[in-house]
C-alpha cells in the first residue's frame, strides 16, 4: 500500500510574469531525504489564488 502527500506552493503574479513563492527544488530534496518520491507537479495557475501542488508518494511503513 502507498501513501500520498501534497505540498502547495503559491504562484506570485506580476505585471511581467509570475514566480513561485518557494523553491520547488528544495521542497523535493527535503521530502526525498524523508523517503518520499516525487510524482508530479499540478498547476492551478488559472485559479483566484494560483499555486502548484507537488505530489509525493512512499510505501506505507508497517
Amino acid at each position: 500500500m502507498r501513501e500520498y502527500d501534497f505540498v502547495s506552493i503559491a504562484v506570485q503574479r506580476y505585471r511581467d510574469g509570475a514566480s513561485l513563492a518557494d523553491d520547488y527544488r528544495s521542497v523535493i530534496r527535503d521530502r526525498a531525504t524523508r523517503g518520499w518520491e516525487f510524482v508530479q507537479a499540478i498547476s492551478f495557475a488559472d485559479h483566484a489564488e494560483p499555486h502548484i501542488d507537488l505530489v509525493f508518494t512512499r510505501k506505507v511503513r508497517k
